[in-house]
């Protein structure tokens, strides 16, 4: 299982650092360590969007419409297709749940990164979508592909739903009972499929690597101001 860390450090075939230097004109060093800025704050976002049924339906929504980004994350990285500027702006939609806190982890990851705030705006939707495609990956591999799919109608046997439907439809069975709300649900099979392969997603949204006091202290101001909102 990867963490965010090592999802990429395998981008692109091991090739991103180098690949972001080439396309924003900076050293590989200065790509990393933007790469490194925006990763506890990529693990911080995830983490807290799907401590609700509704953060979790936005982001299985999200690793659905993903496919592009998957094909850009195996990619040699020879420039920046069009379209992945709506997926990336997708991504960092699931991780920070509004504009305001994307705009907050870009002025606060360009300040640690040493990099204008300008350039580390149009960094990041780009490294979201690295990002997210090696969630999809992982996913797929956990097992996940029928439920980001239109595998999971087969699988209750009605019509294929859309993905805010498969999410919705998943969650309520697995989840049901740890939000609230509803009628109560069976408690997930640790043995299930499906209930692994989402233990086995969460855990990759770890950083994998030590992340600086006085940054987990901004990003942690960060994302509760947005709770209290």
């Amino acid at each position: 299982m990867l963490n965010l860390f090592e999802i990429m450090q395998n981008a692109q075939g091991g090739n991103a650092y180098q690949n972001l230097a080439k396309q924003f004109g900076i050293g590989s060093d200065q790509a990393q360590k933007a790469v490194e800025a925006l990763l506890p704050a990529f693990s911080m976002g995830l983490q807290q969007q799907t401590q609700t049924m509704e953060g979790w339906q936005n982001m299985l929504a999200s690793l659905g419409q993903a496919r592009n980004s998957a094909q850009f994350f195996d990619s040699d990285g020879a420039g920046i297709p069009d379209h992945l500027e709506n997926e990336g702006q997708n991504a960092l939609g699931a991780m920070f749940g509004n504009p305001e806190t994307t705009e907050a982890v870009a002025r606060q990851a360009a300040q640690f990164a040493g990099l204008p705030v300008q350039m580390m705006q149009q960094m990041l939707p780009v490294i979201a979508s690295m990002v997210m495609g090696g969630l999809f990956r992982g996913a797929v591999n956990g097992g996940l592909g029928g439920v980001l799919g239109s595998g999971l109608g087969s699988i209750f046997g009605q019509p294929a739903p859309t993905p805010q439907q498969q999410a919705g439809n998943m969650l309520e069975t697995f989840f049901g009972s740890f939000f609230g709300g509803r009628a109560p649900q069976p408690q997930p099979d640790p043995q299930d499929p499906v209930a692994a392969g989402l233990d086995m997603l969460k855990g990759m949204f770890q950083t994998g690597q030590e992340v600086h006091t006085a940054q987990m202290d901004a990003l942690s101001q960060i994302f509760q101001q947005v709770t209290r909102r």
